[in-house]
């Protein structure tokens, strides 16, 4: 039998993952948990502190379980970096040691994104951030030490940009291209085929992106 900050924890990830932060309640929480406020106030303080507690506890495990180089210290070439940092987001999202593992965890995360929430800055500086430094690192060794930090940083996030739709928009492409998405996006043999797909696809436009010229401030 789970005890009670187990099972607050348990309401509040349905909860938030269903309404987001701002339209859940303490009370629709606790009342799903079997427990009074006082217990959500003694083990967590209040409603922000829960959610911050959630959502850091769930990018911290994606993280750990699917790291950066999925395991791989040895990779040293840029474009199987790549790969690997490709194929760690997107078992982060889909996978069902993941994200997707567990029910509305997902859509937490989703309703973070598309509708912020006081903890987001937080979440950034200390999860995201790091991530997106190691994504800048082998960017920038496949376009070239001459790239600008606009150039980099933009090419950071439309390779994110491709994890994060595949991550979130299965339903619309299981709808457009039923012949090919059709298939269960969670099994682990069609991870590592989205990955190889969205990798040769970056690498190739970053091969002639990274030879091309600024085009004006925006990308200076």
């Amino acid at each position: 039998m789970p005890n009670p900050k187990e099972r607050i924890m348990a309401a509040a990830v349905q909860i938030f993952g269903r309404k987001g932060f701002k339209a859940a309640t303490v009370r629709e929480i606790c009342h799903a948990a079997r427990v009074n406020l006082a217990a959500l106030n003694y083990y967590f303080g209040n409603k922000e502190s829960l959610y911050r507690t959630l959502v850091t506890q769930l990018l911290e495990r994606a993280i750990e379980r699917y790291p950066a180089d999925m395991g791989k210290h040895s990779a040293t070439e840029p474009a199987e970096r790549l790969r690997l940092f490709i194929s760690a987001m997107l078992h982060r999202l889909l996978a069902p040691g993941g994200l997707s593992g567990f029910q509305n965890q997902g859509r937490l995360l989703a309703r973070e994104l598309a509708d912020p929430s006081p903890v987001l800055d937080t979440l950034v500086q200390d999860h995201i951030r790091p991530q997106a430094a190691i994504l800048e690192g082998i960017i920038a060794a496949l376009i070239g030490p001459d790239a600008s930090r606009d150039r980099v940083m933009r090419c950071t996030f439309s390779i994110m940009g491709q994890c994060f739709y595949y991550g979130y928009a299965w339903p619309i492409a299981s709808r457009l291209y039923p012949p090919i998405y059709t298939k269960d996006p969670n099994d682990a043999g069609n991870i590592e085929i989205l990955a190889d797909h969205i990798a040769n696809f970056s690498l190739q436009g970053l091969k002639r992106y990274g030879k091309a010229p600024s085009t004006g401030a925006i990308d200076a």
